[in-house]
């Protein structure tokens, strides 16, 4: 193929059109009346800079700017650690469910089958964590008796506060769970700075913005060391989880490229539509 050739099929995949080498193979014999094997275009997009992988997704109905807002008001929080002493944290809840998330990707021989078993989805340990991006402290609250109720947000800011006597604000970066927004957790906030001058700042994440909500990338994490493996039991299940949750410390390393504050925003929406070639 001419540079001028490779320069178009370069452009092409791009598009990300090419869900298979066979597509490509396609391609390539339909525009430039040229024959290549599967295995060759495999090696010519290789070489050209491809590889073959799964697309990312997003939530197309978030807003870009509403993300960058968020993250500007942010950036001009971090100094008030230092000089007014806040603590600030990310919260979330995450929902293991017994014997339903030990399906993963790993390499088999051509035509073998890994076959897991799973449980039935019944039993399920909901955890409302904390994350302080400031010096990784991680804070929560766990249950299997019952769900997550801005009660449970209520024991979480409670237990920041035992833990940290001396703080007069807690700004909080939390998603938009219908409990996270409820009366009886405003309340509690109000009382509270009534009572004791502690201060509980509630600072909401745009609307179907998961990427700014730092201990989303925790769970993940959890998932891969804790989940992905069979557990004989839900409480065996539960002490998987707690290995992980209650010793980070053993994890420094793996934690301190993946819990930075680098922030993905949603990519502009495009009108390309994927598969078709570009006009």
């Amino acid at each position: 193929m001419t540079a001028a050739q490779q320069e178009q099929l370069k452009a092409e995949a791009n598009t990300g059109r090419f869900k298979s080498a066979a597509m490509a193979q396609a391609f390539i014999r339909d525009t430039f009346q040229k024959t290549f094997s599967l295995s060759g275009v495999r090696k010519l997009l290789t070489r050209l800079g491809f590889s073959f992988h799964k697309a990312s997704s997003f939530l197309f109905k978030a807003k870009r700017d509403k993300q960058e807002a968020f993250l500007n008001d942010y950036e001009q929080d971090k100094p008030k650690v230092q000089s007014d002493g806040w603590r600030r944290y990310f919260i979330d809840g995450v929902h293991p469910l017994y014997g339903m998330e030990v399906l993963y990707y790993c390499w088999l021989p051509i035509g073998k089958r890994l076959e897991l078993g799973v449980g039935g989805g019944r039993k399920r340990l909901n955890i409302l964590g904390a994350f302080c991006p400031d010096d990784h402290e991680y804070i929560d609250r766990r249950y299997t008796d019952k769900n997550l109720t801005a009660q449970s947000v209520i024991e979480l800011f409670e237990r920041m506060m035992a833990l940290h006597p001396e703080t007069r604000c807690f700004r909080i970066y939390l998603d938009n769970a219908r409990y996270q927004h409820a009366k009886v957790l405003k309340a509690w906030v109000e009382q509270i700075k009534a009572q004791t001058g502690v201060t509980f700042d509630l600072k909401y994440l745009p609307a179907y913005s998961p990427n700014l909500n730092l201990i989303e990338r925790l769970w993940k994490f959890l998932r891969k060391e804790a989940l992905q493996t069979w557990h004989k039991s839900f409480e065996k299940m539960q002490e998987a989880v707690a290995g992980v949750l209650d010793n980070l410390p053993a994890y420094k390393e793996q934690l301190r490229t993946l819990m930075t504050e680098r922030f993905h925003l949603t990519p502009e929406l495009s009108t390309l539509v994927i598969g078709e070639p570009c006009p």
